[in-house]
């Protein structure tokens, strides 16, 4: 149960990677390695089987200013 953990974070972290600057990525891929270390190395069949996470939900903040035009 926990390698399953560790794996999915793997994944997950590896997946931001993707989307980040050159130097978060680095980081994350770090991260990435770190937590495949501790949930061990997947087998090439648990690999293909594994479930995609789904994609993150970004919503955006709401505005504080005021749209109503005063100034």
């Amino acid at each position: 149960m926990e390698q399953e953990f560790y794996r999915a974070m793997a994944h997950r972290v590896r997946e931001l990677a993707g989307r980040a600057d050159p130097f978060i990525r680095r980081r994350l891929l770090a991260l990435a390695e770190r937590y495949e270390a501790k949930g061990g190395k997947p087998s090439p069949l648990s690999r293909s089987a594994e479930r995609p996470l789904p994609p993150l939900r970004i919503v955006p903040p709401a505005t504080a200013i005021p749209v109503s035009g005063e100034a």
